[in-house]
């Protein structure tokens, strides 16, 4: 029996990304759907896929839109759980591929639902949170004690960033009530220092509660790394400005500058053998939305092949990094794990 996969945001930056590779990988029959047929019908003709009309507020047309569906895959931020709760009432299996944890948390209050219906929801799907909380999860498994990790997360600025992901970034750097720490934390395989801002990203929140560890921190930075440290002296006359956050996202949407690179920098502090010891990891690639594309795309292939049980769980209770190392050595990703005899100076 075929499986029907409904992409919901397909005609998105990353939800075209994604369809593409599922239409490729030939698991299945690929609907994309989201509120404007006329923009859905053009990318389904692009993509070789059907579409269909589908508003996440607008709960009259769930039942048609999911009617012969098995599978959804949500590409669009929400404030509300309602579409996860309908689609989980009915046995489906749910993946989100978004990045806020305060819905993260509301998608584990259906928990019940999911199993009194034999639904299934898989949440932190993509580059961060996604692939940073498997790297975590690897690094945390050569401890015997965990007890930090800390995050860095690197995005080109020469990148095809979508708008809903720059102005997302930018409100997180304008928000008046964010930190401001700043650190040096190392990219690459030189292990270069980049500055990078403390950011509220949901993988800290996610790993707080399922590996648990107790204290995890992310930062973000931008390449180049001269342009990060401008835009963080900068911070005082962005902190409380929302109102530019469109204008900024107009322009940085059609202006690309520097590099296309995606990096991860991790280390998880802890003990073994009764001594202190901290393991690094680092990822080296290039364009995030396609590595978002990736892992969501590897993550319903195994959900197809192999269901994961009823209930709402992360990537990184279901799955580990080693399922996902060969699909992006592929693609040019390289994922580095190494052991240091002791936490790094920036965890200190």
């Amino acid at each position: 029996m075929t499986t029907t996969i409904l992409i919901v945001g397909g005609y998105g930056h990353v939800g075209s990304r994604i369809a593409r590779r599922l239409i490729a990988l030939g698991i299945g029959t690929v609907v994309i759907a989201g509120r404007s047929c006329d923009k859905g019908r053009r990318a389904a003709t692009k993509l070789g896929c059907s579409a269909r009309s589908v508003d996440l507020s607008d709960p009259a047309g769930w039942q048609a839109a999911l009617a012969d569906i098995d599978m959804v895959v949500v590409c669009i931020d929400q404030d509300e759980v309602a579409f996860a709760a309908f689609a989980l009432s009915r046995g489906i299996l749910y993946i989100d591929v978004t990045a806020t944890d305060a819905l993260f948390r509301k998608v584990e209050q259906l928990e019940d639902l999911a199993k009194t219906n034999d639904g299934c929801a898989i949440l932190s799907v993509g580059f961060a949170p996604g692939l940073t909380n498997l790297m975590v999860k690897a690094c945390a498994g050569r401890l015997d004690q965990v007890h930090r990790a800390t995050i860095g997360i690197m995005l080109g600025l020469g990148d095809d960033h979508g708008p809903a992901a720059i102005a997302w970034t930018l409100k997180g750097i304008a928000d008046p009530g964010r930190s401001t720490e700043l650190v040096e934390l190392p990219f690459g395989a030189k292990a270069r220092n980049h500055p990078a801002l403390a950011f509220d990203f949901a993988d800290q929140h996610v790993l707080r509660r399922t590996l648990p560890i107790p204290d995890v921190a992310t930062y973000l930075t931008f390449c180049p790394a001269a342009i990060s440290r401008l835009l963080f002296r900068a911070l005082p006359l962005l902190r409380g400005r929302s109102a530019w956050v469109p204008t900024l996202t107009r322009i940085l949407s059609r202006l690309r500058f520097g590099s296309k690179r995606a990096a991860l920098s991790i280390v998880v502090s802890g003990s073994r053998n009764g001594m202190p010891h901290a393991i690094t990891a680092h990822f080296e690639g290039q364009h995030e939305a396609e590595i978002t594309a990736l892992i969501a795309a590897v993550t319903v292939e195994h959900a197809l092949s192999a269901r994961p049980p009823a209930g709402v769980h992360h990537l990184e209770v279901l799955m580990s990094l080693g399922t996902f190392v060969a699909p992006l050595g592929e693609e040019g990703g390289i994922i580095h794990l190494g052991d240091d005899p002791c936490p790094a100076p920036f965890m200190s």
